[in-house]
């Protein structure tokens, strides 16, 4: 008889929950046993009393005895395929839209021609039973730069869309101001364009401004549609005013839809199109806005027969429900001008768009997946030296089996609308692929949960290879052995954010160092601009916040000043070198990079101080809100276009870049 603990961690483990990590420090913590019931009870399984953990384990070993074949089979497209069977089978194969690829009589194995890339499900029978397999069929990696563009490298420039200035988006940037801002790189020979997510942020979601705590990550923010008329130049301040900008945006947006009955009939034939095509999942997300626009953007709170879709959310939604289509078709419609002006200046990519960690528990995405979404937690991060109760993200998580469950079609679905509005995707807190924190409601201690990692990476090749789009994950933090080497084998590219590249002694590496199979940038959103970096403004704001003492701020200068000294020996500067020296020194010395992406940052190009966000705050930091200094249509005037040409190497058609392993 196993004792009752010891049940309950084999059911932990079945389920892939951790019975404890690892800090910064090397020090162990293990899981208490309500962690693992708790993480547990967020995926579906009752763990609750010592009899509902053996009848849990019994099912995880029937559920494995009764199936002829894995739930799911990873294959590299193109190639044969055999597989052991358990007994005599017929089997067939069907793809995606139901039509039947394959079909035949095994005997000891079932041996399948090659695949083209793409999902598909095998389907093996008995007389007494019937199985099937998600079969993902991937490519040997997802799409490299040398794939999209025919050379080994490029670069590009990231900067905000909210903070973009113009002549007529009002107060926020739009995805009308894009196409400027994109010709005015291609200009500076730029390949790409990166954004902060621009996921739906909820039409009823009035105090949320951040862009990683959306409302669902498979549809766009309308913050950043444009009405036909304009909104009026941007207000000269630095910083956003959502509130304001918001009132008046919707107002115009409203009134233009009260008017789109009279528009010309090939743009109400485009607008019933896009409804057909977006089908029932554009039908429920609409019906979710609508929703919320009466109850409030948090689905928990509404009344209990409208917390999950079904016919009386439609019927108490049907009134606004076309607006809110109508208002992904503005945005869809948008992106896409936006694109395709990029890709007509000689851009190689476009857009670079980032996908979120996940979406806000009470919104769209968790009322639309309840099927998959684990219940009772949220994701977050374990405790470290800076948090140590840990930090909870309030975003909410897939469960791994239901997902499987669901053949991944909500990311598949996120992942194949951002891909086809862009050149390259971000798949941010890349190690979420691998293992996410979850912590549960319940206040026990939090724990990590394996995920399918060596699917999902599949799933992401295979939409990548699909939309001939570059993947780039953001592998930052305490990375496990072999992940990087996992991520990259399978096409993504890793993200060297040079601040963070230190040896043991704190000193920034050579760039030369930088990883060569990786997206390199000085910075990002989140850290101090070369400017700021270089005056300490991030250890001013450290301060000022009381999260270091004094000897810890002096300590932080110190490491500081070694720092510069070490970019003047770099960058070859001088002692009194001016902020618009050492940018470009620095800028250009991150160009010498073996990686095969670098990434600029417009806040360095316009010689920014401040960084967009600091991480840890929501009000006490001017977070989501800092404005561009120049306008989209004098965007091109204002960048440095001989000085960024002249950063990069004559001919970066190099082949020193390291392809995916194998």
């Amino acid at each position: 008889m196993i004792a009752p603990d010891d049940a309950l961690r084999q059911l932990a483990r079945a389920y892939g929950v951790h019975l404890g990590f690892h800090d910064l420090q090397g020090a162990e913590h293990g899981a208490s046993p309500d962690t693992l019931r708790a993480l547990l009870g967020g995926m579906g399984v009752d763990a609750s009393t010592a009899g509902a953990v053996t009848e849990a384990l019994a099912e995880t070993r029937t559920q494995g005895n009764e199936a002829h074949v894995p739930d799911e089979l990873i294959a590299t497209a193109g190639t044969r395929v055999s597989l052991p069977v358990s007994a005599p089978c017929d089997w067939l194969v069907l793809d995606e839209t139901g039509a039947e690829v394959m079909a035949g009589r095994a005997g000891q194995s079932i041996d399948l021609e090659p695949l083209p890339v793409g999902y598909f499900t095998l389907h093996a029978a008995t007389p007494d039973r019937r199985t099937e397999s998600l079969v993902l069929s991937a490519p040997p990696h997802a799409p490299t730069v040398a794939d999209v563009t025919g050379r080994a490298k490029g670069w590009g420039v990231c900067g905000t869309l909210y903070g973009l200035r113009s002549g007529h988006n009002g107060g926020l940037g739009s995805y009308a101001d894009l196409p400027a801002a994109l010709r005015a790189l291609a200009k500076s020979g730029a390949q790409f364009f990166g954004l902060n997510p621009i996921h739906a942020l909820g039409w009823a979601a009035d105090e949320m401004i951040s862009p990683y705590s959306p409302t669902h990550r498979g549809f766009f923010s309308t913050d950043h549609i444009a009405p036909r008329a304009g909104l009026g130049p941007t207000p000269k301040g630095d910083l956003v005013d959502y509130p304001t900008f918001r009132r008046r945006q919707r107002a115009a947006l409203r009134a233009e839809y009260a008017r789109f009955d009279a528009a010309p009939a090939p743009e109400r034939k485009a607008f019933q199109v896009f409804r057909a095509q977006g089908g029932p999942v554009l039908d429920t997300f609409a019906q979710f806005e609508a929703l919320s626009a009466i109850h409030g953007e948090d689905f928990r709170k509404w009344p209990e027969a409208l917390r999950k879709p079904g016919a009386e959310a439609a019927r108490a939604a049907s009134a606004d429900v076309g607006f809110h289509q109508w208002l992904q078709w503005r945005a869809e419609r948008q992106i896409d001008t936006a694109q395709a002006a990029a890709l007509d200046a000689g851009m190689d990519f476009g857009l670079y768009l980032d996908l979120a960690v996940g979406a806000r528990p009470g919104g769209a995405e968790v009322w639309m997946h309840r099927d998959t979404i684990a219940q009772g937690v949220s994701v977050g991060a374990p405790p470290d030296h800076l948090n140590p109760e840990g930090q909870s993200w309030n975003l909410a998580a897939h469960a791994p089996a239901r997902l499987r469950a669901a053949q991944y079609k909500p990311l598949r679905a996120m992942l194949r609308k951002l891909m086809a509005k862009a050149g390259i995707l971000r798949v941010d807190h890349a190690l979420g692929l691998l293992r996410s924190f979850w912590i549960p409601d319940d206040g026990s201690p939090g724990g990590y949960v394996s995920q399918p990692f060596d699917s999902l990476l599949a799933v992401i090749a295979i939409e990548a290879a699909q939309a001939c789009c570059v993947v780039v994950g953001e592998d930052l933090g305490l990375v496990p052995d072999g992940f990087r080497e996992k991520l990259n084998g399978a096409g993504l590219l890793s993200y060297a954010v040079w601040q963070y590249e230190t040896p043991g002694d704190g000193q920034l590496c050579q760039p030369r160092d930088l990883r060569p199979f990786a997206l390199a940038c000085f910075g990002t959103h989140d850290t101090p601009t070369i400017k700021g970096f270089w005056y300490g403004q991030d250890i001013a704001w450290w301060q000022r916040m009381g999260w270091l003492s004094g000897g810890e701020t002096s300590a932080r200068h110190d490491l500081r000043a070694r720092q510069r000294q070490g970019l003047r020996t770099m960058c070859a500067l001088p002692p009194l070198a001016t902020p618009k020296r050492i940018a470009e020194a620095v800028q250009a010395k991150l160009c010498t990079a073996p990686s095969a992406l670098v990434a600029l940052q417009l806040d360095d190009l316009l010689g920014g101080l401040e960084a967009q966000n600091l991480p840890g705050t929501v009000d006490q930091h001017p977070n989501w809100r800092r404005r561009n200094p120049v306008t989209v249509e004098r965007l091109s005037e204002a960048l440095p276009r001989d000085r960024i040409r002249a950063f990069m190497p004559a001919d970066r058609s190099g082949t020193d870049q390291k392809g995916p392993t194998q």
